[in-house]
Parts: C-alpha cells; sequence; structure tokens
C-alpha cells in the first residue's frame, strides 16, 4: 500500500429527499449549466487525486464522468453497507475521502482531507437525519451521531478515512443496522476538523432551491 489517497463520491443513494419532486436522481440534476455530480467532479479533479464514483448497479448513466473509475453496487440503505462493497477497490491508497453527491466542497478544503479526518459547515436542515459532531473550545472531536431536526450544530460535509483502520473496522460487522460513518470516528477520533463555510448543500427540496436562487 503506498502513502496515495483517494476520493469517493457516493451516488448510489435511495433519493428520499428529492425523490418526491424529480425523477432523476439527485446527482443529476442540474446546477447552473451543470449537474451537480459534475461539479462535484470538477473540484475533485482540482485535487489531482483519483476519483471513483459508487452508483447503483444498472442505472443509466447521464453524466459525464471522464476521468473517474465507476464503482457499481447493489442498493443499500446506510453508507457503511456501501463502502463494504467498495474497499476492495481501495487496497493501494492510504486514505479515502468520502464524498456525498448533493454537496459541493472546495478543492481548497478536499486537499486538506487525509487519514481520519472531516470536514464540517453550517447546513439547513429537513426533517432528515444529518450526522452532527461535538467539538470542544479548542475545535477538536468530542463525539458525533446522526439526528433530526437539529440546530445551531457542527454537520459534517466530508469524511477521509485510513485504509487499514477502516477495513478493520468493516470486517467487524457489528452494529450494523444504524450504522453511520461517526460511530467510526467515535471509536478513531479524527486527527483533524477542517473548517469550510463555502459547501453548497443541495441535497434537499429547501436547499435546493434556495442555491438555485442564488
Amino acid at each position: 500500500m503506498t502513502s496515495k489517497s483517494c476520493i469517493l463520491i457516493q451516488a448510489n443513494g435511495n433519493n428520499s429527499r428529492l425523490g418526491n419532486f424529480f425523477k432523476q436522481p439527485k446527482h443529476e440534476l442540474f446546477f447552473g449549466e451543470k449537474r451537480i455530480i459534475e461539479r462535484i467532479i470538477d473540484e475533485c479533479k482540482e485535487t489531482g487525486l483519483d476519483i471513483f464514483i459508487c452508483l447503483r448497479k444498472g442505472i443509466k448513466l447521464n453524466f459525464n464522468p471522464q476521468g473517474c473509475k465507476i464503482i457499481e453496487c447493489e442498493q443499500t440503505f446506510n453508507r457503511i453497507d456501501t463502502l463494504d462493497q467498495c474497499f476492495k477497490y481501495f487496497k493501494d491508497y492510504h486514505s479515502i475521502l468520502i464524498l456525498d453527491s448533493d454537496v459541493i466542497i472546495k478543492s481548497e478544503v478536499l486537499k486538506h482531507l487525509k487519514g481520519n479526518s472531516i470536514a464540517v459547515g453550517s447546513y439547513h436542515f429537513d426533517d432528515k437525519k444529518y450526522g452532527f459532531i461535538e467539538v470542544d473550545p479548542s475545535f477538536n472531536y468530542i463525539s458525533g451521531n446522526e439526528k433530526e431536526k437539529e440546530t445551531n450544530h457542527i454537520t459534517v460535509g466530508a469524511y477521509s478515512v485510513l485504509y487499514s483502520t477502516f477495513l478493520e473496522y468493516l470486517n467487524t460487522k457489528k452494529n450494523r443496522n444504524n450504522e453511520s460513518l461517526l460511530n467510526y470516528y467515535n471509536k478513531h477520533n479524527p486527527s483533524n476538523l477542517f473548517f469550510s463555510d463555502s459547501h453548497t448543500v443541495l441535497g434537499d427540496i429547501n436547499s435546493y432551491m434556495n442555491q438555485l436562487k442564488n
């Protein structure tokens, strides 16, 4: 295994937020002249890292994945089960940067994410679950979980995990029903938190429509 890092864009979700409003998956919605996922790819390419995109098996590709490697996955209902299918592709990497397909984060932030680290920001909220973290006065990670209707907390925009440590975590196969990545960080504290005030969040109807007006 080398010291290289790579990026995984998770675009195989169940579209529970925007599926009631649009027929296409959220990553295929347009944001300006490009689809959301194409804007995410543009930022990822600026990092110079290898890019993987996880998609539902058999789905029709309606965006330009040029320069990215596609991983086809079975349907899952949590992030950990998706990563369980993807991780066999990452044996040659030291750490994996995990992005959602509805949050655009600037490359300047992504370049800092290595090992066990998290990019955090402030989001609009709907009635679905988000990942929240608690920090001490020095901005060190204390704990994290997923909650609904939470306000005035720091939310997660992107994750980075160490390959070897996370593979061991995956292999334990424990408490998987309600598993989130924050359970991993509760056991393996992130070495760094990076605050980003330039997240573009597009995952729920209010955030998407508000961003289109800007």
